[in-house]
């Protein structure tokens, strides 16, 4: 059988086969369907310091080749993480915790709770920044410079992985500003900003 295995920040994964986060919840609905012990890592769906109901729905529209999703990060915060889910998922596969924040402050206590517990943090700066307006934090390279300096400054222990937004003027300079502030590592991307096109006009 072929080798497969990655070295990832330091970290050596069985394989570098990694559901993305978001779409794979916590890996229990997809465990019923396959072992997820075959995979390299699991990527947790989204996680915040308190428990988010998520947007209303409808939350999701469907059309020809398009899904549109408005979720809203809908998790059971990161207390119920490491009370029902985290050991259960570590005898199956490394575990990469995403999580967010509304604030600076979000993401450093986030960061510093999993820290040493999981294989991996991956910090998701696609989230509102409620301290400038609603913008996210993965606009502008110095937020995002800002941002992954005071979750690595909390996660001294486990590599970060920085999910960059598309949603910017420029992803290599973003990039730049993630490898400034201490990231380990980068993923690609989060949610890409959905856009109806008129198909005669070719026109937004």
């Amino acid at each position: 059988m072929a080798d497969l295995r990655v070295n990832l920040c330091g970290v050596q994964l069985k394989n570098p086969v990694i559901p993305a986060s978001g779409t794979f919840g916590f890996g229990r609905e997809f465990d019923e369907l396959y072992d997820i012990s075959m995979l390299g890592a699991v990527a947790t769906k989204g996680l915040t310091l308190l428990p988010r109901k998520g947007n209303p729905t409808p939350r999701i529209a469907e059309s020809g080749g398009v899904i549109l999703n408005a979720v809203g990060l809908q998790n059971p915060g990161v207390e119920s993480f490491l009370e029902n889910d985290l050991s259960w998922l570590k005898t199956k596969t490394k575990v990469i915790a995403n999580v967010a924040g509304e604030t600076l402050s979000d993401y450093g206590e986030i960061c510093a709770r999993l820290d040493g517990l999981v294989d991996f943090l991956e910090l998701n700066i696609s989230c509102p920044n409620v301290r400038c307006g609603g913008m996210a934090f993965g606009v502008k390279p110095e937020s995002v410079r800002e941002v992954t300096s005071i979750a690595k400054k909390n996660c001294p222990h486990t590599p970060l992985l920085v999910k960059l937004s598309p949603n910017v003027e420029s992803i290599p300079a973003n990039a730049r500003a993630a490898e400034e502030g201490g990231a380990d590592g980068i993923s690609l991307v989060n949610t890409f900003t959905g856009l109806a096109v008129d198909i005669q006009t070719r026109a937004p």
